[in-house]
């Protein structure tokens, strides 16, 4: 297995598709305008990519026409292993709490993170997919391998 360090890719990004060498993935149009626009990568560049099932792959870039681009799998860097079952169950705090909360548990390798509502909450609604949303940049930030759960 080929080693990989942080210098070697300039970005690293969750996806959902299977890793595999040979195969072509097309990131979403916001992870485009992230490695395009924002990371301004070029042919070539290297990203790694996790998914929470196949390990860390380093993936070539490259661009399709101004704005999008593909990534190539070319070879695993790390191998997936299973994450404690460690569980987070809290009562929803103000909204900007539930960002760092989320953000928090998943940097210190959470499974599951479960909001609980309680008689004096704050919260009357716990937006599930912003919840992910930062699990997942945290994910991306700490070379976490998977995501923590979010449940209902």
């Amino acid at each position: 297995m080929w080693q990989m360090n942080a210098a070697d890719t300039k970005a690293r990004l969750y996806v959902e598709d299977d890793l595999a060498e040979g195969r072509t993935l097309h990131p979403s149009p916001d992870q485009q305008h992230y490695l395009v626009n924002v990371m301004r990568l070029g042919d070539g560049d290297a990203v790694a990519l996790f998914n929470g099932r196949d390990g860390e792959w380093r993936a070539i870039l490259q661009r399709e026409g101004k704005r999008g681009c593909s990534l190539a799998p070319e070879a695993q860097t790390r191998q997936q292993h299973a994450s404690p079952d460690l569980w987070l169950v809290f009562a929803p705090v103000k909204k900007a709490r539930l960002d760092f909360i989320a953000q928090k548990a998943s940097e210190m390798g959470c499974s599951r993170i479960w909001p609980v509502r309680t008689d004096y909450c704050q919260v009357s609604r716990v937006n599930d997919d912003r919840m992910l949303a930062n699990a997942i940049e945290a994910a991306e930030q700490t070379e976490r391998l998977d995501i923590a759960e979010i449940m209902p």
